[in-house]
């Protein structure tokens, strides 16, 4: 069982000591995620990686869990993995914005200890589909009309009528 996360950290001393944090959240500490699920017990999962061995301090991680949202077919909770990867490039003032590498978000550091929470929050709302359904049909009405469909694609075939005379 991994352990509790931290729910701010200094990130600037984090990234000079080059630590990795490694842990869980409990989901109902995440106020805007949770206007979005059904359910918001739980938890996520996240590693982050705090270093200052690459040219400029960064923060690099991954957050993962499985939500518990409303299908947007037929409105019934459903549970959704989802996961996000980042990669953030801190920075003290915005002057040094330009020595960041490309595929390093800016991330302006503001006083001494910084939210973790905002910052997984942040990436798992980025993570969720603009309308979650169900992989299947999940709604009888649904469920009938690919049936319907299944059918009459068969029925239009133009093989179908071999199909009538290899049965006889």
């Amino acid at each position: 069982m991994s352990k509790p996360l931290p729910e701010t950290a200094n990130f600037l001393k984090q990234a000079e000591r080059n630590v990795t944090l490694e842990g869980t959240l409990p989901l109902n500490r995440l106020e805007r995620l949770s206007e979005f699920l059904h359910d918001n017990s739980g938890e996520l999962f996240a590693k982050l990686n705090f270093s200052s061995n690459t040219g400029y301090l960064r923060m690099q991680g991954h957050v993962e869990a499985t939500l518990d949202l409303v299908c947007q077919r037929c409105l019934q909770p459903m549970e959704f993995p989802v996961s996000g990867e980042f990669k953030f490039g801190l920075l003290t003032s915005e002057k040094y914005e330009d020595r960041l590498p490309p595929d390093a978000e800016p991330y302006l550091l503001e006083g001494d200890e910084q939210s973790l929470i905002e910052v997984l929050e942040d990436e798992l709302l980025l993570s969720i589909p603009i309308a979650v359904t169900h992989q299947e049909e999940c709604s009888e009405f649904l469920q009938q009309q690919a049936e319907e469909l299944r059918v009459e694609k068969e029925k239009s075939s133009p093989f179908a009528v071999l199909k009538v005379l290899k049965r006889d």
